[in-house]
């Protein structure tokens, strides 16, 4: 005796799916002929045999959640692009910025402006003066040109995977602050003499908050991020004549922690994605507040006033 078939659409319509249209059908009909699931379309049913009815609809239901995730993946590809682009451009304006205060680009004023004496990480001046815009303004200073091309190409692709990961505005705003916290952990342990500039701190931000996303994604332990993070350490920020390892250092430790901090943030991207400008905006300000502090001493809001 045949065996009895199922009608699999009540099943399937349980769980939110529907063959709409024609072209559904023919999905569907290609996903059964793969699995070696019998079937047979028959007055707007899809018959089955009973014993293959539970695998038919797991394999429609599974076949379903994977298109959905690749239209998820292509509708998300194109904003993810143009973070990575916008991410070089800023980066690029660390080159011009070098340009700016090693050349003055020609004009005269600007090679007299003290950039390294008021903007460098001056352990002294930040931990006793309380000057902390030092932080962030060390940030954007290099010693020569191998030194901010070298941050520049190390640091793109990590930068550029944080934005793509987290958004572009609060992916900055993330690298600039836990490569502050860095500079000023570094100031608080060296001593009172020491002094650090160079975009590194950022760098190895970017690559703790990448370490602690990557593991999540991979379903591995923590513990696996934090010997990612100082296996990138150890290749990338050891060497050199002129390397601060204790600014290394503590801003891939900054950079853990902010991974940690934002691990529920790529589950409310799409929140987040609606408001990724102010976070954009509030890193530049934020650079431009500290430049004015060093060189000025005063803020926008006396400027404005």
């Amino acid at each position: 005796m045949s065996e009895t078939q199922r009608d699999v659409l009540n099943e399937l319509a349980l769980v939110g799916l529907t063959a709409g249209s024609r072209a559904k059908k023919k999905e569907w009909e290609l996903v059964l002929i793969a699995m070696g699931v019998d079937y047979q379309w028959q007055e707007g049913r899809l018959l089955v045999p009973s014993s293959q009815a539970p695998r038919a609809v797991e394999e429609i239901r599974q076949y379903e959640k994977e298109e959905k995730e690749l239209e998820h993946y292509f509708h998300s590809a194109a904003p993810k692009r143009k973070n990575a682009v916008a991410s070089v451009f800023i980066l690029s304006l660390l080159l011009l910025f070098f340009t700016v205060v090693y050349e003055g680009l020609g004009q005269m004023d600007w090679q007299y402006l003290p950039w390294l004496e008021q903007g460098s990480a001056n352990a002294a001046r930040i931990i006793q003066e309380g000057e902390w815009w030092r932080t962030v303004t060390a940030l954007t200073l290099h010693g020569d040109p191998a030194h901010v091309l070298g941050n520049v190409i190390i640091g793109a692709p990590f930068i550029i995977a944080v934005c793509s990961r987290l958004g572009l505005g609060l992916g900055w705003l993330l690298v600039i602050l836990a490569g502050a916290l860095g500079n000023y952990v570094n100031a608080w342990v060296m001593s009172p003499a020491h002094i650090s500039i160079g975009f590194s701190t950022s760098v190895f931000a970017a690559v703790g908050i990448m370490s602690i996303h990557t593991v999540k994604d991979s379903r591995l332990s923590l513990g696996n991020a934090f010997v990612l993070g100082l296996a990138l350490l150890a290749m990338l920020g050891v060497g050199g004549e002129n390397t601060d390892l204790g600014a290394h250092l503590f801003g891939l430790i900054a950079g853990f922690a902010f991974g940690l901090i934002t691990l529920r943030v790529v589950e409310l991207q799409e929140s987040f994605r609606k408001i990724d400008f102010l976070f954009g905006a509030t890193a530049g300000l934020l650079v431009v507040e500290c430049w004015m502090m060093a060189l000025w001493g005063e803020s926008l809001l006396d400027v404005f006033r």
